[in-house]
């Protein structure tokens, strides 16, 4: 089902409709059975896989509560362990032993941490083992965000099952804008971005290193667009029938600091492997050494998490690295007291956003090659043909070779342009509640104007959200 589509357009307009008709009991189970035929409409071999699961965690949930001592654990170790293993089988069987289990179910990492985390917070006394099957199952497969996330803690998701939501016009409208808007960075941003990064990767062997560079910057803002413009929609489906997801993104590009990325980029993740990874490797008193080596630590059970690729694991060692070099440098910096004089802040802050950045995009070459020695390809690429940038024709030329123009990566560039000026307005505060205070002819100008640009702009490369492999 793509949420791009009249199918999703009527599927959603109904959901809506039944949830606000039906009695307040029986809004659950409308949820629940639109959950099952949204995940029916991408994997349906494994919906019975996926409620086995469902009832082993929430028996697990039940037992964890009433149990004591190492029963308890027992019951914790179980439900981990039957989350995890099927994620490795899917995930891991085709690389480790040869053998595939077909394509792995819509949003299986996702729901797999979501499911996770209630045990966990079960076990560690942080929330009540729910007793109701159908709202514990609806938790898992809350459908706007099930496919990727965000991933959801049960104390934020769980409650909101029982309260009396009421149909809204203002809820309706700011939800809407967040829908329109992440289908635009997806089916405009993303997938535009997409078909140059496919042409370039495609003809490596002939690519210069400027044209392997803005590559690596295209892929940035592709993956960010897509992966942010799903958020967005599921954000914005979920606040339509007065439902509150976490924000999964907050201007990442715009972090000055590894510390600060990591707070911005892919938040529920980030805070789940940080609070579920990090913290009890760290222990209670830890030094630097052990600090150092759950960052580590944390960032490879993030790489593993994406899948059993060498491209993930190098991709998430140089992340690591980045942030222990950051941590340690910066302590040595605080011990030593030496301060950056007030007129400096400014340019050195910009300097450092533009080093985030870069680092990141080049960590990025590894998670977007399809094995390690494309992306060693990729980066070796990057030191050749820096001369061509004299010859505005060589660029031309080198762009007609990957069935691309110069008007074409204008295009792009333009694109990557708005999504930045967004992000900048952003940055003064939200941005849909000023929207909301402005006349009516600016408000329904907007409207018309994003819905016009997303219908005329939207790529004809339809794929899939890249996240959905996950």
């Amino acid at each position: 089902m793509s949420f791009y589509s009249l199918t999703f357009a009527a599927f959603l307009s109904t959901v809506v409709f039944l949830y606000f008709l039906v009695p307040e009991a029986r809004r659950t189970l409308v949820l629940l059975a639109a959950s099952v035929l949204f995940y029916l409409s991408f994997t349906p071999q494994y919906i019975f896989v996926l409620f086995a699961l469902i009832l082993l965690d929430y028996c697990a949930g039940l037992s964890i509560e009433i149990a004591s001592g190492r029963r308890r654990k027992a019951w914790l170790i179980l439900s981990l362990t039957a989350n995890l293993g099927l994620m490795a089988a899917f995930k891991y069987s085709p690389a480790v032993l040869g053998i595939s289990l077909g394509p792995i179910p819509l949003g299986l990492s996702f729901h797999t941490f979501q499911a996770m985390s209630y045990n966990i917070e079960v076990y560690r006394g942080r929330q009540p083992a729910e007793r109701s099957f159908p709202v514990f199952a609806l938790y898992v497969l809350f459908f706007p965000q099930i496919a990727a996330g965000p991933i959801e803690r049960p104390q934020q998701l769980i409650p909101q099952f029982r309260e009396l939501h009421r149909f809204t016009y203002a809820n309706a409208v700011s939800g809407l804008q967040l829908v329109v808007w992440g289908l635009f960075q997806k089916y405009v941003v993303a997938n535009r971005l997409a078909g140059f990064v496919d042409s370039v990767y495609a003809h490596l062997a002939s690519s210069s290193g400027p044209l392997v560079a803005l590559t690596a910057v295209c892929f940035s803002f592709q993956i960010f667009c897509d992966f942010s413009g799903y958020s967005d929609i599921a954000i914005g489906t979920a606040q339509i029938l007065g439902f509150r997801l976490n924000p999964n993104f907050n201007r990442p590009f715009h972090s000055d600091s590894m510390a600060e990325y990591w707070k911005r980029w892919h938040i529920s993740l980030s805070t789940w492997m940080r609070d579920y990874v990090f913290f009890p490797l760290c222990g209670s008193r830890p030094g630097m050494p052990r600090i150092c080596a759950s960052i580590m630590a944390a960032f490879l059970a993030n790489a593993l998490w994406h899948g059993a690729r060498w491209n993930y694991m190098v991709s998430g060692l140089l992340h690591g690295f980045y942030r222990v070099t950051e941590l340690i440098c910066g302590r040595a910096l605080s011990r030593a007291g030496w301060a950056l004089d007030p007129g400096w802040l400014r340019p050195v802050k910009i300097a450092r956003t533009l080093l985030v950045f870069s680092l990141m995009t080049f960590a990025f070459i590894f998670f977007r090659g399809e094995n390690l020695a494309q992306s060693f390809h990729a980066v070796q690429r990057l030191f050749t043909g820096w001369g061509h940038l004299a010859s505005l024709g060589s660029i031309n030329q080198e762009l007609l070779g990957i069935q691309s123009s110069l008007f074409s990566l204008a295009r792009l560039l333009l694109l990557i342009g708005l999504v930045e000026a967004v992000q900048f307005l952003q940055a003064r505060g939200p941005l849909r509640p000023r929207i909301a205070m402005a006349p009516a002819w600016v408000r329904w100008g907007l409207y018309y104007a994003g819905v016009m640009l997303l219908v005329a702009l939207a790529s004809p490369n339809q794929s899939s959200f890249i996240y959905f492999q996950f």
